[in-house]
């Protein structure tokens, strides 16, 4: 749960970073593209450390499953 609620405290500055940059693209520098460009790095770079984030709780979850099916079959004796 607490991997959600970083993941959303980040989501805000983010989001206000990108609004910055882009109209630091437009107003100062003149160049819509750069902004563009600068902006999609970044969302391209959080959306990468949230699917990290995501692919360790698979792994975890992954790992308790198998460790909940040995505890089970070293349990079971094979008689009915």
């Amino acid at each position: 749960m607490s991997s959600m609620s970083n993941s959303v405290g980040l989501k805000g500055p983010l989001a206000v970073l990108s609004v910055i940059v882009v109209l630091y693209s437009l107003i100062i520098a003149q160049q819509v593209l750069l902004g563009i460009m600068t902006v999609a790095t970044l969302w391209f770079v959080y959306l990468l450390y949230r699917l990290i984030l995501r692919l360790g709780r698979i792994a975890t979850a992954l790992e308790r499953l198998v460790e909940h099916q040995i505890d089970d079959r070293d349990g079971w004796d094979g008689r009915e």
